[in-house]
């Protein structure tokens, strides 16, 4: 089975064998779960995944998920008007109706906000979609049409991000985020205009609980994400859906395929973090370049001596004598 992150690179550039796959994670007890393979391994099954759900939705007693039906690498196609098409991680349908897309997300990319907001428009479409489906809407009189034709159940968009959430408070590591008005921003008692459709972002890189400071299903399994693919022994709650999802991702026991699936994505990430990394340091030299460009050109502007404009711009003089130049064939026209 095909991830996300498989269907933007071709999986043959990288040569892993599975001898050299087995040295890869020679001494780790599992695989990382926060590369796409070994996540989807973890979660993939009814009462792991309800486990996680609960931990992560703060749901309980009544309001608890008890059962549900899910996808892995659930596909969405949609015209916009020229075909557009995303693919869910993990996408659950809960027994109570509640519709779920679960992310997990390793490399920040640059418009990360616009992807959640873009997955999560689709997840709503697609959840009402489904909706009008199982209420038989088209052959519902037109009075019973009216009173369902803008009815939505409860979608829930659940980001878990291996690095900093720029929106995201000091210290929080995990959020809410729903439609509020401005008006009410602030206030007393402030709720959201509709309790329909949620997201959930988890700051990996600011959760930091020390395995004894565990306290809920949700602790446990963020602790799992961050630090089970560096463990070198078992991780033990005595909660037998976490052990189970545990199992799956055992490095002694995981499939070859697995295995090399898992490998294959490693290295791309790693790649792809390096990539994104040069990128924003080039972008940052540029943009660090162009404003001390300016202070040159100001200084140029108000005829300060050029030995001044080095010391306080911190341009080389060859650059300063360069703007000097272009300053002046430009005042010449």
């Amino acid at each position: 089975m095909a991830t996300d992150e498989e269907f933007v690179f071709d999986p043959k550039i990288v040569k892993n064998d599975i001898e050299s796959v087995r040295k890869k994670f020679e001494g780790l007890m599992y695989l990382d779960p926060r590369c796409d393979p070994a996540f989807k391994a973890l979660l993939d099954s009814e009462d792991s995944l309800v486990n996680f759900l609960n931990g992560i939705m703060h749901l309980e007693g009544d309001d608890a998920i008890q059962s549900l039906t899910y996808k892995i690498q659930q596909e969405e196609n949609f015209r916009l008007p020229e075909p557009y098409s995303v693919k869910f991680d993990i996408s659950a349908h809960t027994k109570a109706g509640k519709r779920i897309d679960v992310e997990m997300q390793q490399v920040k990319l640059k418009e990360y906000i616009s992807r959640m907001m873009i997955y999560n428009a689709i997840l709503l479409l697609r959840s009402k979609s489904d909706y009008n489906k199982e209420i038989g809407f088209q052959n519902l009189p037109d009075a019973e049409k009216e009173k369902y034709r803008y009815k939505l159940p409860e979608i829930y968009s659940i980001w878990i991000m291996d690095h900093s959430v720029d929106f995201m408070g000091k210290g929080i590591y995990r959020d809410e985020v729903a439609l509020y008005n401005k008006s009410n921003i602030g206030k007393d008692g402030c709720l959201p205009i509709s309790s329909k459709n949620k997201y959930i972002v988890i700051d990996l890189a600011k959760f930091d609980k020390k395995f004894e400071e565990l306290e809920s299903d949700e602790d446990r399994w963020l602790y799992i994400l961050k630090n089970a693919g560096s463990s070198r022994s078992s991780i033990k709650f005595g909660n037998p859906a976490i052990e189970d999802a545990l199992r799956r991702i055992e490095c002694g026991t995981a499939s070859e395929e697995l295995l090399i699936r898992q490998a294959n994505m490693t290295d791309y990430i790693n790649v792809c973090r390096a990539a994104v990394a040069e990128s924003y340091d080039e972008g940052y030299e540029k943009g660090l370049e162009k404003g001390l460009e300016k202070v040159a050109l100001d200084m140029l502007a108000d005829n300060e001596p050029i030995e001044k404009i080095v010391k306080y711009s911190h341009l080389p003089m060859e650059k300063v004598l360069e703007l000097k130049e272009k300053q002046a064939a430009f005042s010449a026209k």
